[in-house]
C-alpha cells in the first residue's frame, strides 16, 4: 500500500502544481522560467545522493531530450493561459498517452503479446474520445476570449516535444537517473532563450523575467521536480507502467480547481463533456497501463 501511496504523489503534486503556475500570477516568461529553474534546482540538489554514470553519448543525448522538454514546457504553460488550466490538462495529459502508446507500439514494437493488443487500443480509443470531449465548446460566452485556434496549435506542438524527449531516452536506454541533471541543463537553455522578449512580443518590449513574481514561481517548479524524482523512485517499486499511469491522475485535481476556484466558466453542456472526457482519459491511463504490463511474451 504504501508503494502505490507514493506512486499517486506525482500525480497530486503535478495537478496542484499546474494550478499554483496561474494562482501564484505573472506573466508567461515569469512562469516559464521560474517553473524551469525550480526543477532544474531540484535536480541539482538531487542529482549528488543519485547512481549516474555518464558518458558523453549519454550526456550529450540526455541534453537534446532536456531541449525538447522544455520546448513542451513553454508551449504547455502558454497554454494554461490561452485555454486555461480545466481544459488544457485533460486535453494535454489525453494526447501525451495517445502518442506515447502509439510510439511505444511503432518504436519498440509494444502490446503484441497476449491481450495486451485489446486492451491497448481500448486505450486509445477512450483518450481519443476524452480529449476530444474536453476540448469540445459550445459558441457562448464561456468561450468568449479564448484563442481556440492557438490554444490548439500549443497543445499540438507541447505533446510533440513532451512525448518526443521520453522516447528519445528510451530509444537509447538511458535511465532517469543519469538524464536528469543533462535535461534540466537543457530545458534550462530553452528557458533563457525563449523567454528573451523577441521570442514572446506579446508580453511587451520590457524584459520581465527577472522579477519577485519569477521567484514564486520556483515553488511550483520545485514541486515539479520532487514529482519527477518520486515518480523515478516509485517505477522501481510499483513498476513502470503503474508508475506513469498513476501519475497522470493529476487532472482529477487541476480540472475541477479550474473551474470552481479560477472561474474557468463552463456551459451546462460544456460541464458535462469535460466530466466525461476526464473519466474517459483516466480510464485509457488505466488500460494503457493494464496493456504495458500484459505485454509479456
Amino acid at each position: 500500500m504504501a508503494d502505490f501511496l507514493l506512486a499517486l504523489s506525482p500525480s497530486l503534486i503535478l495537478g496542484t502544481m499546474s494550478v499554483l503556475l496561474i494562482v501564484l500570477g505573472g506573466d508567461d516568461r515569469q512562469r516559464i522560467l521560474g517553473l524551469m529553474t525550480g526543477g532544474f534546482l531540484t535536480s541539482l540538489i538531487a542529482t549528488p545522493f543519485l547512481e549516474t554514470s555518464w558518458t558523453l553519448r549519454s550526456f550529450a543525448i540526455a541534453y537534446l531530450s532536456g531541449l525538447l522538454l522544455g520546448w513542451g514546457l513553454v508551449d504547455q504553460t502558454v497554454c494554461l493561459r490561452v485555454l486555461g488550466v480545466s481544459r488544457t490538462m485533460p486535453a494535454s495529459t489525453g494526447l501525451q498517452l495517445v502518442a506515447m502508446s502509439l510510439g511505444g507500439v511503432l518504436l519498440f514494437g509494444e502490446w503484441r503479446h497476449g491481450a495486451s493488443s485489446l486492451f491497448g487500443a481500448g486505450a486509445i480509443i477512450a483518450l481519443v474520445l476524452g480529449v476530444w470531449l474536453t476540448s469540445r465548446h459550445e459558441k457562448s460566452e464561456s468561450s468568449n476570449g479564448l484563442d481556440w485556434t492557438r490554444g490548439i496549435r500549443l497543445l499540438v506542438t507541447s505533446t510533440i516535444g513532451l512525448v518526443a524527449y521520453l522516447l528519445l531516452v528510451q530509444w537509447y536506454e538511458i535511465d532517469g537517473r543519469t538524464a536528469l541533471l543533462p535535461q534540466a541543463l537543457g530545458y534550462m537553455t530553452v528557458a533563457l532563450i525563449l523567454t528573451a522578449p523577441r521570442f514572446t512580443p506579446w508580453v511587451g518590449p520590457e524584459d520581465t523575467r527577472w522579477s519577485l513574481v519569477t521567484l514564486r514561481q520556483l515553488l511550483p517548479g520545485m514541486m515539479w521536480g520532487a514529482a519527477v524524482l518520486i515518480l523515478m523512485t516509485s517505477a522501481d517499486r510499483v513498476g513502470v507502467a503503474t508508475g506513469f499511469t498513476l501519475s497522470q491522475l493529476g487532472i482529477l485535481i487541476s480540472t475541477p480547481v479550474g473551474i470552481l476556484l479560477l472561474g474557468e466558466s463552463r456551459t451546462r453542456k460544456e460541464l458535462q463533456w469535460t466530466i466525461m472526457g476526464v473519466a474517459l482519459v483516466i480510464c485509457g491511463a488505466v488500460l494503457a497501463g493494464v496493456a504495458k504490463s500484459l505485454d509479456l511474451p
